[in-house]
């Protein structure tokens, strides 16, 4: 990559981490630079190869963390296509899979491994929202209640490593993201993974998704979660499995009633520091 990229710093207290690092994760799927703590601030920075993304960034977290302090400027492309491949290290994820930027591709591994591109950004690019996903999908696996040869949706894909892990568990599916330019990641990490034969990729909403299906993933933000319950619900199959994630823990009440209305059982709540995951088997 060439060219400038827009730069995003931001500064708040450390007990806003667990928030927006979570909102970060659901909306730079790429990554993010941690710079540490100064002058009792936390500090973390995030690069955009278009303006239009930190734009639509800062007017999400500016909504949830009004006590954030945001900083833009741009540098150099070339000051980072490489220096971030230091930050982003191997996720385990149990012993079945280990999450690893696509540079380490021929690194020796005991799991089998799930190769992300981060992009222009660094960071890790985890947070607990993912990894409760990912810990579910194997633990559903382990237990036989997904197999081979059945079908999931992945609602919101981001960079695809739901929909990328399902297909790897024997899975065929669909991802959806209302962002074109998370598709185009979805697809060359779905290629990195010689998956993208199971795994179809188009941009749209959960009203693209024309069909039933026996594992629903969505890992979004709980409002959009409560909007979508009835459509989410409509394209869940008997018997099926929906996982839902990106939600905060004083939300998975209203998030467990919003889906209970819509005829599916009280949910199996896993929790991981603020950020909780959903499970309803129907």
């Amino acid at each position: 990559m060439t060219g400038k990229l827009s730069r995003l710093r931001l500064f708040f207290p450390p007990d806003h981490e667990d928030l927006l690092t979570g909102l970060l994760f659901l909306h730079a799927l790429w990554g993010w630079q941690d710079d540490g703590t100064e002058g009792g601030l936390r500090r973390l920075t995030v690069h955009f190869d278009r303006p239009e993304q930190s734009a639509g960034l800062q007017a999400v977290l500016h909504q949830a963390c009004p006590a954030l302090r945001m900083e833009t400027d741009t540098v150099d492309n070339a000051d980072w296509t490489s220096a971030w491949k230091k930050y982003f290290t191997p996720i385990p994820i149990g012993s079945r899979f280990v999450v690893l930027p696509a540079w380490m591709a021929d690194t020796p591994q005991e799991a089998e491994p799930i190769l992300i591109e981060p992009k222009m950004a660094f960071g890790t690019g985890h947070h607990q929202t993912t990894s409760l996903c990912l810990h579910g999908l194997v633990r559903l696996a382990e237990e036989g209640r997904i197999r081979p040869g059945q079908t999931f949706l992945d609602l919101g894909t981001g960079s695809g490593i739901l929909g990328i892990s399902a297909a790897k568990l024997g899975l065929t599916g669909l991802g959806l993201d209302i962002d074109s330019v998370a598709i185009d990641n979805a697809r060359e990490n779905a290629a990195m993974n010689r998956v993208e034969k199971l795994l179809d990729l188009r941009t749209g909403g959960i009203e693209a998704a024309g069909g039933r299906f026996d594992l629903i993933l969505a890992n979004i933000l709980a409002n959009p979660l409560v909007d979508m319950a009835g459509g989410i619900a409509a394209c869940l199959a008997r018997p099926g499995v929906l996982m839902l994630s990106g939600i905060l823990q004083d939300q998975a009440d209203r998030l467990a009633r919003a889906y209970m209305k819509q005829g599916l059982p009280e949910p199996e709540i896993t929790r991981a520091q603020d950020w909780v995951l959903l499970l309803f088997r129907a």
